[in-house]
């Protein structure tokens, strides 16, 4: 089977079946105990401030606080917990009633339980030891860099099945002995049947493939995942001043695009990540994510939830919400994120997933769809899908994959698809980044911070990051100018990039690298 790989597994640092992000399942606690819980006092970035008093019978203490309070002091709240005391985490009152926790938050004891200030709402603390004992826990607001680390990618096994798509006014094609058929795509006329073997279904593929009645019948393929506020000096992609023995000025001209839009109307745009998920909860994505229109594809609900990171991860870069102080600053302050998940916990899922995910988003309205996965083989089913999407006036943009080839990966070399290569803080391609004929544009995509599944911000490398960059930008344009074509949309980008490498195109740096405000500046 064809293996998919995600922008950002390349270098090996985000995004696996590592359950960093994974959600802990723990005793509910009673709507009663929250009722008692105790409000963490105010106190100074540098004294800070200890946690006192008795467990209850049950061994139990329980302290609140709202991470809006604190988050202009530092990004984290830090709770020393000695070996008699537990520490858990809730991020939300909805979370600890019903025992869901993150398990980097999960039971921490004889050691420091370090938690994001990203969230809104109310978080809840709560301490475990013995009934009666006495307890003090120091707690502390500190400033930390985002983190780094390292994870693998592994690839699922899925039972063989076909995508077989009808010719238009042909009658349904035979099963030919499949143990399961379900429609993927009405419109599209494709349906999905699972085998109980390998070589069952070859045979069907052969049969299929013999059908005057049959347009194509290829497998259905594994894919997975590829990688001012409190956070924005970290972030060298909007406003690259050297940092980091970077080069100053090799940026996508964030700051000068801001100075130039000021004061100009911004529409909402609908921008479509087909993904892991979306983390809604975060105050940087406050009335920026559209659950109610997203789908998740991978358990068949409408419940998108980022259970993995690298969704989130890429939602924060187009959308997180700037100029308040806390978290990071995303592209687009009028990007409307619908979550679309097509890649599971590990991010793992499938061609016929990503089929229905594009289909969604197309019927949704987005304006944009950003899919930072990819692989090498191409899909018919998926071409189908892009051709509907572009006719209704959608630019999508995928990453060009991240083996460092010099083949762009699939769908970015799609016809249909605006493929983009990641740059690293010296305005040079990044050595994982694809390369080669099909790719149009670069856009930063080493060490870019962002957020993940458990309200961590996290340094990720890859074209997955490179991605985000480009759609962003492709939806401040239609905020700015809600008439444009998506067509337009992306001439002016290749127009408005700056040219890196040999003079005009070239196969490494495509149309050049994403600028923002040049781009801006061409909107007719």
């Amino acid at each position: 089977m064809r293996t998919w790989i995600a922008g950002s597994l390349a270098l090996g640092l985000i995004f696996s079946t590592v359950p960093v992000n994974a959600i802990e399942k723990k005793e509910a606690i009673r709507p009663a105990t929250l009722a008692k819980a105790k409000e963490v006092p105010a106190f100074s970035k540098q004294a800070g401030s200890a946690l006192t008093g008795r467990f209850d019978s049950k061994g139990l203490a329980v302290w609140y606080f709202d991470a809006k309070d604190f988050v202009a002091k530092g990004t984290h709240f830090e709770f020393e917990l000695d070996y008699n005391t537990y520490g858990t985490m809730f991020a939300s009152k909805a979370d600890a009633e019903a025992g869901r926790v993150y398990n980097r938050y999960y039971q921490v004891t004889d050691d420091t339980l370090y938690f994001p200030l990203s969230w809104s709402g109310r978080q809840y603390l709560v301490l475990e030891g013995y009934p009666g004992d006495r307890y003090s826990v120091p707690a502390y607001i500190s400033r930390y860099e985002p983190i780094e680390e390292s994870m693998t990618a592994a690839v699922q096994s899925v039972k063989p099945a076909l995508l077989v798509q009808t010719r238009p006014g042909a009658m349904r094609a035979q099963a030919f002995g499949a143990a399961k058929v379900e429609s993927i795509a009405s419109e599209l006329r494709i349906e999905r049947l699972v085998y109980a073997s390998y070589a069952e279904a070859k045979a069907a593929q052969q049969k299929f493939e013999r059908s005057s009645a049959v347009a194509f019948a290829e497998f259905d393929a594994p894919i997975q995942a590829f990688g001012v506020d409190a956070y924005q000096k970290y972030q060298w992609s909007l406003q690259n001043t050297g940092q980091k023995k970077g080069l100053k000025g090799a940026d996508i001209g964030f700051v000068a695009m801001q100075k130039r839009i000021k004061g100009k109307k911004l529409s909402a745009t609908k921008v479509a990540v087909l993904d892991s998920g979306i983390n809604p909860s975060y105050a940087d994505f406050a009335g920026k994510v559209r659950m109610d229109l997203g789908y998740d594809f991978i358990n068949g609900d409408k419940s998108a939830w980022d259970d993995n990171g690298h969704g989130s991860h890429v939602a924060g870069i187009i959308a997180a919400g700037g100029n308040n102080t806390y978290g990071m600053t995303g592209i687009n302050p009028m990007a409307t994120l619908i979550p679309i998940k097509v890649l599971d916990d590990s991010g793992a899922g499938s061609v016929s997933g990503l089929v229905k995910g594009i289909q969604h988003a197309t019927k949704q309205g987005a304006r944009v769809i950003n899919m930072s996965l990819g692989g090498s083989s191409s899909s018919k089913s998926i071409e189908s899908a892009l051709a509907a999407a572009v006719k209704k006036n959608i630019l999508i943009v995928a990453a060009s994959g991240n083996e460092g080839r010099g083949t762009v990966a699939y769908p970015a070399r799609s016809k249909y698809v605006l493929s983009v290569g990641a740059t690293g803080r010296k305005d040079t391609k990044a050595s994982f980044s694809n390369y080669g004929t099909g790719l149009d544009l670069v856009a930063p995509g080493v060490s870019i911070p962002s957020y993940l599944a458990d309200g961590e911000l996290l340094y990720g490398s890859g074209t997955s990051m490179a991605t985000p960059h480009v759609a962003g930008v492709a939806s401040l344009l239609i905020s700015l100018k809600p008439s444009l074509k998506a067509s337009s949309v992306e001439s002016i980008l290749k127009k408005s990039a700056k040219d890196l490498g040999k003079k005009g195109y070239d196969t490494s740096y495509g149309a050049g690298r994403l600028n923002a405000d040049s781009a801006v500046k061409l909107i007719p």
